[in-house]
């Protein structure tokens, strides 16, 4: 006898993953394709084709309603655990109602406006 089933919803449960550890991201090796090893929290490390290496954290903007993408740099100029504070940062943003993208802008500017100043003399 076989049974039927209509209008049952399909339950997702998340993967949960474990961070990572320095040993298994040198392990990481380029493929043929792009791909990503996740930490925790939102962040990845994207590996690319061209043997690049590049930070990310995937968050979602309360007031905006969607999905933002912002990078912390490359491996291994930025270590795992900088950018595990740097992620750590942005999610106090996040719960302060602050974009870190727009955030890490302003923050550039200031910076790049105060050099500016500082060496007209």
């Amino acid at each position: 006898m076989q049974y039927i089933q209509k209008n049952i919803p399909k339950i997702i449960i998340a993967k949960k993953t474990l961070p990572l550890t320095d040993t298994q991201i040198k392990a990481a090796y380029p493929r043929d394709k792009n791909y990503s090893s996740f930490d925790s929290g939102g962040m990845y490390l994207l590996i690319r084709e061209n043997i690049s290496e590049i930070w990310s954290f995937k968050y979602t903007c309360s007031y905006a309603k969607k999905d933002a993408l912002i990078s912390f740099g490359s491996y291994p100029e930025v270590s795992l655990q900088q950018t595990r504070k740097q992620r750590d940062e942005a999610l106090e943003s996040i719960k302060q109602d602050i974009d870190p993208q727009h955030y890490k802008a302003e923050q550039e500017q200031r910076k790049q406006e105060f050099c500016n100043n500082f060496f007209k003399g």
